[in-house]
């Protein structure tokens, strides 16, 4: 009997990917910005379903099911649902008519993928229970206490249910709807702070922890009030939601009662710093109030959506007394859920719990060039390397303080870089971060790079509480031995988001992180994404060869090569502790530079 071809389908949202099952078995999950070289992107993903027809040996009229990660029926019912609670007539119809554009289009991609999958039964799935089943089934279908918590699915922007196991069986309601929306507020806050809205969030997050959440405590709690359903979202200080609407979400009153938008580019001063702290506390806040929704000790929890990148609240989560366990997936956001809606089609056309590895590196393996290939472009290259060689030798490099990037097999998921699309360092020497920071990245220095440790040499540095967090998804409490021993890692509220790398997970981490350790005496590395600033993790080769040269590193892991820009010196460093990253304090300026 030919084995059932599921294909998950994230389109027109930001970071939209395609997974590949056949049978019950997960043969890839690639996001589609990183091979179209546009972050974030809301494109349909081609090429993302053709690499992975293409691995599998199947053609698109081979597909026997697509899994769509919206359901359109949900927004016939934000329709009806705007339509009765709004008695503003101008409010109605905005928001009528954002429900129908958005509607519109989604009927559009479902046209689309009858023509392109002729085969397959289009199955919709609703946005928030592929969220859930994106975090359920890497953890092997245990039964979990669920929360999923995002910007917007169809309209639910919270829900909160259980998975049972012994009764394939997942009860997700939802809770809050619209504006009623914690991602929405943090976009907002966002936009508002002058960053990026669904790319620099976690710029704020980093913020946060120079501010002092007392200052605008009590707006945040007017604008984000609890309720014992959840939460509510303040009209009066943020704009009612109209999709496509790139306005400002926050209304004249919320400003009046905080500090003006900043401008891009405009200097950050400790007002900026105290409205990201009180908008991060109360994000704690209401999340901690939502898992308390569900009482009890001891229960075992997923988190998914994009709030669920809040590594700092949800690490706070594990205080509560109703928390036991706790796990994130690889990919929270919107990207998981071509992943977890091809899941729930698996479950639901053929009755098996799909198999998904607890690893995170759902990727499929790269086409890699020749040595000689690469020598032709104008690089040194040695190799090819046995791996425990190549370990070795990236290793001796790191301890003479270079910055090595890392490209090699099948490719993680989600947006941490977590060793195999990699930028590695090391975090002994203030100069190696400061250099990677303000040369290599390019980016805020109060913002933290997460470090990377063997999982067994974890706990005497980092407050894990017998957890493991594989996926960088949880900002921990840093040890005393740590703050000793590598304090570079850890950010100004004395947490690391930290990488634990369990064994057998990876072969080239272990030996690299083992024989690092026996260098230097440090178990640890410093690792962050292998990407130029504005653009998506590295997708190809090609793509990580003008890493190695546009950022300035000192070599690169390219399979089993190793590569360095030939006869090139670094640049000039400048001023490296120039205003553009840091920053200054509204009294004074003095600068306040982060860890």
């Amino acid at each position: 009997m030919t084995a059932e071809v599921t294909l998950g389908v994230c389109a027109h949202t930001h970071d939209s990917s395609a997974a590949l099952f056949v049978g019950g078995s997960l043969i890839g999950f690639l996001e589609e910005d990183r091979l179209v070289n546009d972050k974030h992107t809301r494109a349909f993903p081609s090429e993302a379903a053709r690499l992975l027809l293409a691995t599998a040996g199947r053609g698109p009229d081979e597909v026997t099911a697509v899994a769509y990660t919206f359901d359109s029926s949900l927004y016939t019912h934000g329709r009806e649902r705007a339509m009765r609670r709004l008695g503003d007539p101008a409010r109605r119809r905005r928001a009528v008519h954002s429900y129908d554009s958005i509607a519109a289009a989604h009927a559009q991609t479902l046209r689309r993928l009858t023509a392109e999958f002729p085969c397959a039964a289009i199955v919709e799935v609703p946005h928030h229970r592929a969220h859930a089943f994106s975090a359920i089934a890497p953890q092997g279908w245990h039964d979990r206490d669920v929360l999923v918590v995002d910007s917007i699915g169809e309209a639910a922007t919270t829900s909160l249910g259980g998975w049972n196991r012994a009764a394939h069986s997942l009860d997700l309601r939802a809770l809050t709807f619209d504006t009623d929306s914690l991602g929405y507020v943090y976009g907002a806050l966002t936009d508002h702070l002058g960053f990026r809205m669904r790319d620099e969030e976690g710029t704020v997050m980093a913020l946060a922890a120079y501010g002092d959440p007392s200052r605008f405590r009590a707006l945040l709690a007017r604008a984000i009030p609890l309720t014992p359903r959840g939460f509510r979202v303040s009209t009066r200080l943020v704009r009612q939601r109209v999709f496509g609407d790139s306005g400002n979400r926050l209304t004249d009153a919320f400003v009046l009662a905080s500090i003006p938008r900043r401008a891009l580019g405009e200097e950050l001063t400790q007002d900026h710093a105290d409205l990201a702290a009180s908008l991060q506390e109360r994000v704690e806040e209401v999340t901690a109030h939502l898992v308390g929704l569900r009482p009890g000790s001891g229960r075992s929890w997923v988190v998914a959506g994009g709030v669920a990148t809040n590594c700092v609240a949800v690490g706070k989560l594990r205080d509560l007394p109703n928390v036991s366990e706790l796990f994130v997936p690889p990919a929270p956001g919107d990207s998981g859920t071509s992943l977890g809606a091809a899941v729930a089609v698996v479950l639901e056309k053929q009755g098996l719990l799909a198999e998904v590895p607890a690893s995170p590196y759902w990727g499929v393996e790269p086409t890699m060039p020749k040595a000689e290939e690469v020598r032709t472009r104008g690089f040194e290259v040695s190799g090819p390397h046995e791996e425990r060689d190549l370990a070795r030798r990236v290793a001796a490099a790191l301890a003479k303080n270079d910055i090595v990037g890392i490209y090699r097999g099948a490719a993680e998921a989600g947006p941490r870089a977590l060793g195999r699309r990699s930028i590695i360092a090391n975090p002994l020497s203030p100069e190696v971060h400061n250099r990677l920071a303000t040369r290599v990245k390019k980016r805020e220095t109060f913002r933290p790079f997460a470090p990377m440790v063997l999982a067994d040499r974890a706990a005497g540095y980092f407050d894990l509480r017998g957890l493991e967090s594989p996926y960088m998804s949880l900002a921990v409490g840093a040890l005393q031995e740590l703050l000793h021993h590598a304090p570079t890692v850890i950010h100004r509220n004395n947490t690391a988001r930290v990488q634990t790398v369990k064994a057998g997970t990876d072969a080239f981490l272990e030996a690299l992180l083992d024989r690092y350790e026996q260098l230097t005496g440090s178990p640890l590395l410093i690792n962050t994404s292998l990407n130029l600033k504005g653009r998506p993790t590295a997708g190809s080769w090609q793509a990580a060869l003008s890493c190695l040269t546009e950022m300035s590193l000192d070599g690169l892991v390219l399979g089993d090569l190793f590569v360095t820009s030939r006869g090139s010196g670094l640049p000039p460093t400048g001023d490296e502790h120039s205003s553009q990253w840091g920053l200054n304090r509204a009294e004074g300026g003095s600068q306040l530079h982060g860890g």
